[in-house]
């Protein structure tokens, strides 16, 4: 029983120690959340991100504690949209929410459109605020995609849950275009060209 009691109080002692360094690393080092679905949430119950919230999973004073430095923050446009113009103006709403929160908040929080807007605002002690999009059903047209590029959009996911005008959902079973459509093929090159990345998350395999 002793012995049971020393591996225990060892044990207790490791994990407190490397607790410890993982709060020391999470600090030190720059941390990106690739995905957070905050500008969404925030037209369905709008609340302060900059100060602790009761809903939600992100805020200001908890990514502070974690040591998260960055966000991608999810303009997501339901697949309810897609094919209308809603689907624009969506985008362009939620992300107008962002930049609007930067403005109001201009020590807390600044735009990230590069690496190295995000390690300059680490420096300044300001949290890196990205963009990325979920479900490409607002880009219509080649010509959207630099509109999207100029406004902060960095990566796209191309479609979400349904099969849309770029390809096909891994939630849906028309498999309307079995992969990429013709338009998918042609948004994919352009995205890469003009430094978007391509997010195939909710994508079908083909």
């Amino acid at each position: 029983m002793c012995l049971a009691l020393g591996c225990g109080k060892q044990q207790s002692n490791n994990e407190a120690e490397m607790q410890a360094k993982a709060r020391e690393l999470a600090h030190k080092f720059i941390l990106v959340d690739t995905h957070i679905d905050v500008p969404y949430r925030l037209r369905r119950h709008f609340e302060d991100i900059s100060k602790a919230t009761s809903e939600g999973n992100f805020d200001l004073p908890r990514a502070r504690k974690g040591g998260l430095d960055a966000a991608f923050m999810s303009i997501y446009i339901p697949s309810s949209y897609q094919g209308t113009p809603r689907a624009r103006a969506l985008a362009d709403s939620l992300i107008d929410m962002m930049e609007t929160l930067v403005r109001e908040h201009p020590d807390q929080f600044a735009l990230a459109r590069s690496p190295e807007e995000v390690r300059a605002n680490f420096q300044a002690g300001k949290f890196s605020i990205a963009m990325g999009m979920e479900n490409g059903a607002p880009i219509e047209t080649l010509e959207d995609v630099p509109y999207f590029y100029s406004r902060g959009i960095r990566y796209v996911t191309l479609t979400h849950a349904k099969d849309n005008h770029i390809c096909d959902s891994s939630y849906d079973t028309t498999h309307t275009w079995n992969g990429l459509s013709p338009f998918g093929e042609k948004l994919v090159p352009a995205l890469n060209r003009a430094g978007i990345m391509v997010d195939i998350s909710h994508v079908s395999d083909s």
